[in-house]
Parts: structure tokens; C-alpha cells; sequence
């Protein structure tokens, strides 16, 4: 019988909490509470899937189907608004809508929004653009989180050209990141670094990783989009791009780890359990340990997450439900690793 380690129960015990807490806060035909005033339940399919709930996976994923997801497979009109973070990076949501939908074995839902995703994305360079209140953004950027998780979708829907244009893309972004220093951008204009970003987008467009409380969670989804697709186009230099963008985080400012009232780092927990698994010779243990720990203090008592306490100290509950279903699903990556050391 599988004796699994103190940390492991823990880990378990506090995904389960989670679960538990999200499944209390959805109808019984899939209706996620908050719905009709906020955005909250893209990434639910997927979190109940990895957890073992594949009959909520189902209900909540086909409510979103009949109910938010429009013919073409974007999202229907009417329902983005109030939510910044989530209407200016509507394609990054759909995108996790993809995989939540994939995983609750809706592959005709998941292939639709895949094909929108496809028709969003740049024909040559590979990016995905930024929203904005009358579509993509009129200076035609796109940026890391929206194109790095369509490479996600597009790899677990296997839509591998996509995929190879979002390398693309993020092998650019890198190629125009300063060679010294910890300041990071993550959104890019063209061919180029979007170096003057408006008011509105310019917390999260230009990262100063040695300062606290910033957009740290940018070079983790590059990275867990990178890790697989290193494996799966046989592409090591993919691993070397996904190490790069990492040394942000790991050189960065000690306040990502020990400020409690931030969860910006939160992917990079999720790309430290990732990239274990893709290279485990490659020195990430230390990291998922403490990652593995993140997540278990910054867990309400009652199971929930929320956003970052600095800058939302009284969240929805569809906030609750947005962090819950991603950081109980990163938990479950960081669960993984913590097996496979068991093991070895």
C-alpha cells in the first residue's frame, strides 16, 4: 500500500479542503455561485478533473457551455465585464476553459474554443492579443499569459502548430529582455518589447522581479507551457528557454515567497512541480518543497483561496473560486513531484 509522506497528507488534505469548499459553492446543475455578476469558473472543469470530481467537472462544464460560451466559441457577450483581470486577458481564460472542458471529456466544447483561440492568435508571429473593451487591443500587443496558455491548450487538444508559433513568440520575448538585471516584460507589440504601456496594463507589463509585490506569475506560465512541449516536439532548447525565464523568479525578491498577503508567484509553484517532472535531475526539489508550503499557508480555514490581500482584501466569491480552482490544481502538479521523490 502507498504510505504517502507527512507533506503529501497535508498537501491531499489541504487540496481536498479546497475542493470541498468550491463543490459547497455550485449548483447542482453546474451553476457556479457569483455567475450572473462575475466571471469565475473557467478553470473550474479542470481543477475538479485533477482532483477526482469528474462529475462536477461534467455539470460545470456543460452549464458553461450552454450558458457563456457563445457558437463560435469565444466567450458570450455580456459576461466580461467588471473584471479587469479577466477581460483584458480574456483569451487566457477561454484557454483554461479549454482544458477544463478537455479534461471533463467535452472535446467538441474544448475544440471549438480551441478554434477561436486559433483565429486570435497571430498567423506569423504567434501571439495572442490583449482585450480590450471593443476587442483586441487597438495597439495590437499580445502578451505572455494569453499566448503561453493557448500553447497549453493547444498541446493537451493536439494542436501542435499553434504550439510551435507560441514558441516562437516566447523565444522573441526573451530575445528582448534586458541581458542584465531582474526587470521583465512580459507583453510584446509586434516584433518588439511594449516598453510604454498604458496606465491601465502597465502593472503587468513591465515586472520588476527585485521589487515586492509585483506581477511575478509570468515567467512560470511560460515555463509550464515550455516543459511539455520540450518533450513532446523533442525540443531541449525548450527546457534551456523555460530555465531562463525561471531565473526571474528564482533571483528575484525574497518577498514572493514570504509576504503572505501576495500570491503572485503562485505558477511559479505550478512550473516548479512541472519542470521537476521534465528534467528530474535538475535541482528543482528544493523549490517544490517550499512551493508545496506557499500554497498551505496562504489557505483560508475554510479551504478557499483568494487574490493577493495587498490588492483585494475583501474578494468575491467568484474571486475565491478564481484562485481556488488554479492554486488546488497547482497543488496537485506540486503533488506529482512529491511522489515521484517518494518513489526514487
Amino acid at each position: 500500500m502507498f504510505q504517502p509522506s507527512s507533506e503529501i497528507r497535508a498537501a491531499r488534505a489541504a487540496r481536498e479542503r479546497a475542493v470541498n469548499w468550491l463543490l459547497n459553492h455550485i449548483d447542482s446543475d453546474g451553476k457556479p455561485a457569483d455567475a450572473d455578476a462575475r466571471t469565475g469558473w473557467s478553470r473550474l472543469g479542470w481543477c475538479f478533473a485533477v482532483a477526482g470530481e469528474q462529475s462536477a467537472a461534467g455539470a460545470v462544464v456543460e452549464w458553461a457551455a450552454r450558458n457563456r460560451i457563445a457558437e463560435n466559441g469565444g466567450y458570450a457577450p455580456g459576461f466580461m465585464e467588471g473584471q479587469g483581470y479577466i477581460s483584458q486577458y480574456a483569451n487566457y481564460w477561454l484557454g483554461t476553459f479549454v482544458i477544463s472542458a478537455w479534461m471533463a471529456g467535452r472535446f467538441d466544447v474544448a475544440l471549438r474554443s480551441m478554434s477561436y483561440l486559433r483565429g486570435q492568435q497571430d498567423p506569423v508571429l504567434g501571439g495572442l492579443p490583449v482585450r480590450s473593451a471593443a476587442g483586441n487591443h487597438p495597439e495590437g500587443i499580445a502578451d505572455i499569459l494569453s499566448t503561453a496558455q493557448t500553447g497549453l491548450s493547444a498541446l493537451v487538444t493536439g494542436q501542435l502548430d499553434v504550439a510551435d508559433k507560441v514558441y516562437d513568440w516566447l523565444s522573441g520575448l526573451m530575445a528582448g529582455q534586458a541581458k542584465t538585471g531582474l526587470t521583465f516584460h512580459m507583453i510584446r507589440k509586434g516584433r518588439e518589447i511594449w516598453t510604454n504601456p498604458s496606465a491601465d496594463l502597465a502593472w503587468s507589463a513591465i515586472v520588476p522581479f527585485d521589487k515586492p509585490r509585483q506581477a511575478f506569475y509570468g515567467p512560470g506560465m511560460a515555463a509550464v507551457f515550455l516543459a511539455p512541449y520540450a518533450h513532446m516536439r523533442q525540443r531541449p532548447e525548450a527546457l534551456t528557454l523555460a530555465r531562463t525565464f525561471l531565473r526571474y523568479n528564482m533571483e528575484g525578491a525574497e518577498e514572493q515567497f514570504t509576504d503572505a498577503e501576495s500570491v503572485q508567484a503562485c505558477k511559479f509553484g505550478w512550473a516548479a512541480g512541472i519542470m521537476h517532472q521534465a528534467e528530474p535531475d535538475g535541482g528543482w526539489l528544493p523549490w517544490v518543497h517550499r512551493m508545496t508550503q506557499w500554497f498551505l499557508d496562504r489557505q483560508a480555514p475554510e479551504g478557499w483561496w483568494g487574490p493577493s490581500r495587498f490588492a483585494d482584501s475583501d474578494p468575491t466569491i467568484a474571486d475565491r473560486m478564481v484562485k481556488t480552482s488554479e492554486h488546488a490544481m497547482e497543488l496537485t502538479v506540486l503533488l506529482a513531484a512529491l511522489g515521484s521523490e517518494q518513489a526514487g
